[in-house]
């Protein structure tokens, strides 16, 4: 081709290649080990592999889900509280890329937690193992919390503020909620910000969801609607921390998902099947 279509490729590639932060910093993998049909159904820009068994009470979808001309696909963990364990691991000094993590807890699956600062210090409460960090937020956002009879719960801060006095196993907050406990969609300000998407919830059935996008696609408020109004039934939605902290790791014998983040994170929250 000739030297200005040429240079107009160039350019072209170049400008993805910085907006994914640079191709190779990426290790995003999906391997198939399921003898069912893997095939999704792809027509034009709808693409739903529908519910894989990756485990026991453990499934995994990847949808495309559009809003105007922006459109990402969602990689979706479901699984059943009764049948695994969430857990917060919190390291200041130490922290890691997902897939380190994913190397030093050994889970059977894990995603990144909420924000933290420049020193790595998580930005509101945390309670690992009983070890409580942090001041709570007050007024807005949400906890994952695993109570003293190790159940899961999605709270939101604004119907359910933090007490001291309850006995936690495990927490970790984060904002915004999404949509509320009960079903409600949160009131949250439009704005233009799009950017890789990290997010836990809890379906009307009392599923545990852990779901990312990787491509800066969706604001808060269109990610938000878009869950609301899609058929995952979802009772509650809490954001995590984004853009080059999201990640998540999943390895069963029927499912491997890695998608790593591009930074380093402290707070995670890991998965692992009850004894």
């Amino acid at each position: 081709m000739g030297w200005s279509r040429a240079r107009a490729w160039f350019v072209t590639l170049l400008g993805i290649w910085l907006l994914l932060g640079g191709c190779a910093a990426q290790d995003l993998s999906l391997k198939q080990k399921s003898t069912g049909d893997p095939n999704p159904e792809a027509t034009g820009n709808t693409v739903d592999t529908g519910w894989q068994q990756a485990g026991n009470a453990l499934e995994f979808r990847n949808v495309r889900l559009a809003v105007g001309d922006q459109s990402g696909e969602l990689a979706i963990l479901r699984l059943d509280p009764t049948a695994y364990r969430i857990r917060v691991a919190y390291d200041v000094a130490s922290p890691g890329r997902i897939s380190e993590w994913a190397s030093a807890v050994k889970p059977v699956a894990v995603i990144n937690g909420g924000y933290f600062d420049a020193a790595k210090r998580a930005t509101a409460l945390v309670i690992f193992d009983g070890i409580v960090r942090g001041a709570s937020y007050e007024g807005f956002g949400g906890m994952v919390v695993v109570n003293s009879e190790g159940d899961f719960e999605l709270r939101s801060l604004r119907q359910q503020p933090y007490d001291p006095a309850e006995p936690l196993q495990q927490a970790m907050q984060s904002a915004p909620m999404l949509i509320q406990p009960g079903g409600a969609l949160s009131d949250i300000e439009a704005d233009e910000d799009r950017s890789r998407r990290t997010v836990i919830a809890r379906d009307t059935a009392g599923r545990i969801l852990l779901i990312t996008c990787n491509w800066p696609a969706f604001t808060l408020k269109e990610l938000a609607t878009l869950l609301k109004e899609s058929d995952l039934e979802l009772d509650a939605a809490l954001n995590l921390d984004g853009g080059r902290s999201t990640g998540i790791y999943l390895e069963t014998p029927a499912i491997q998902l890695k998608l790593d983040s591009f930074d380093s994170v402290p707070l995670v929250l890991v998965v692992d099947e009850k004894s």
